[in-house]
């Protein structure tokens, strides 16, 4: 089957992989929960988590799945499609960075 020529001839429109893409937390921390005077224990009622695990969110150690997401749309008003996909760009981010490693194994 052929590639219509609309689709290979077009350029390519996404940002580098090599650009940084921040985890989820570090956006809601630099977009949100910088902007108001809310404390980390107010933020993390608001949202429905425990103040862990709010501060394991905006650590970067806490990945954001639809729960979680859903919760967060409800707070900031950012979409929970958003937010999947801010976690998915980081994912992917992160993991060329391991495929681009050198190999220290060999068989």
């Amino acid at each position: 089957m052929k590639t219509p020529d609309f689709l290979s001839g077009s350029e390519q429109s996404t940002r580098p992989e090599s650009l940084y893409r921040p985890h989820p937390g570090e956006i809601l921390a630099r977009r949100c929960l910088s902007k108001s005077n809310l404390k980390q224990v107010e933020a993390a009622a608001l949202i429905g988590i425990s103040t862990k695990h709010l501060s394991r969110l905006i650590n970067g150690h806490v990945n954001v799945g639809v729960d979680l997401a859903r919760k967060l749309e409800a707070c900031t008003k950012i979409s929970a499609q958003a937010w999947l996909h801010y976690q998915t760009q980081f994912d992917l981010y992160r993991t060329a960075k391991l495929d681009k490693s050198p190999v220290l194994l060999s068989a």
